[in-house]
């Protein structure tokens, strides 16, 4: 019997009689034989049902809660979603190029990317892969393509957190950020600079300019918060108010600041991002200014889900959605001390 008549068979297709497909059935399950995954998504171009989300990184915050929310609601809507994840610190970028370039060539019903550490170098193959008619939509930071975006604000959010301290009284006010810093070749807005544009906004309007020995590049999570205590600890005139982005970060740097005799809010004014979990459980309840991931992953899914029951997907115009975050206001945050 001809190949060709096999894979027709066996995948539905052609003018072939029931007898012989029970026939080809029948031997393929004794043989033990499964259809390629791969080969069926080429040779059925971009009408399957794989969704490729692809990530700069992987961690115990909310990038990683958007792509679960993101995969699970994906997967109830009958599509297959892996997830890729590719460092954006390794080899420059060009890792995270090739790999979106591999991605194209197995030929998805769409990629969706989350861009807050993807490298500038992977806007290249998403424009191709949307030349071929493929589906893009990506979240976190804006980039320059012709696609559905999700963005998250980060700008505005330093701006309410830095605005919050300054309402207060606080005058000497200090920044925690992450050091992670992708290429954004091409475009594409870096978040770190996002947030401290949106801490000097804040200042602005009080007459305030950022001081350079109270703006501290951490690695994340407890490690860099453990070391940001350290500087802080160290300086000579120290600010009344800090911004730290994430709570993890704070939750370290509060922790070891505590130990060190330094007392929250009355010695030092701490503000969190994220609002995650962990803020409430801090030793002293962590004032932060959320990030709306929940809302973030729906309006992904969403989008990408509107794009692919289109009889069209390319018909309609890119459309961009916009979120910010809330204050939510606990114990650690005080008025500035006289002294």
């Amino acid at each position: 019997m001809h190949k060709s008549t096999v894979s027709l068979a066996l995948s539905g297709k052609g003018n072939i009689s029931a007898l012989t497909r029970t026939r080809i059935a029948d031997a393929a399950k004794e043989l033990g034989y499964e259809p390629n995954p791969l080969a069926q998504r080429l040779a059925q171009g971009h009408r399957n049902d794989t969704v490729a989300i692809f990530t700069g990184v992987l961690d115990v915050g909310l990038s990683s809660e958007k792509l679960l929310r993101i995969q699970q609601t994906l997967s109830a809507s009958g599509l297959e979603a892996p997830i890729h994840v590719s460092d954006h610190r390794q080899d420059g970028g060009a890792t995270q190029a090739a790999q979106i370039r591999q991605l194209r060539r197995q030929r998805p019903r769409a990629i969706i990317c989350a861009t807050q550490r993807v490298d500038g170098r992977v806007l290249p193959e998403l424009q191709t892969y949307i030349r071929e008619g493929g589906v893009v939509v990506s979240y976190d930071t804006p980039i320059p393509l012709e696609c559905d975006q999700v963005l998250f604000d980060r700008e505005e959010n330093a701006y309410r957190a830095a605005r919050h301290l300054l309402e207060r009284g606080h005058r000497r006010l200090g920044l925690g950020v992450s050091d992670q810093r992708p290429n954004h070749a091409d475009g594409a807005t870096d978040p770190v600079s996002a947030r401290i544009r949106g801490f000097r906004r804040a200042l602005q309007e009080f007459g305030l300019e950022p001081r350079p020995e109270w703006l501290f590049y951490n690695p994340t999570y407890e490690r860099g918060g453990a070391e940001m205590a350290q500087r802080f600890l160290a300086l000579k005139e120290r600010p009344t108010a800090l911004c730290i982005v994430n709570d993890y970060v704070a939750m370290a740097f509060m922790c070891e600041i505590l130990r060190a005799g330094v007392r929250v809010p009355e010695d030092v004014s701490l503000m969190g991002h994220d609002n995650q979990p962990i803020a409430r459980y801090c030793p002293v309840p962590l004032t932060s200014v959320s990030q709306p991931y929940e809302a973030i992953a729906d309006a992904v899914a969403d989008l990408l889900l509107s794009r692919l029951q289109s009889a069209d997907p390319s018909a309609e115009p890119p459309r961009t959605i916009s979120l910010e975050g809330e204050l939510i206001e606990r114990s650690s945050v005080g008025p500035v001390q006289a002294g």
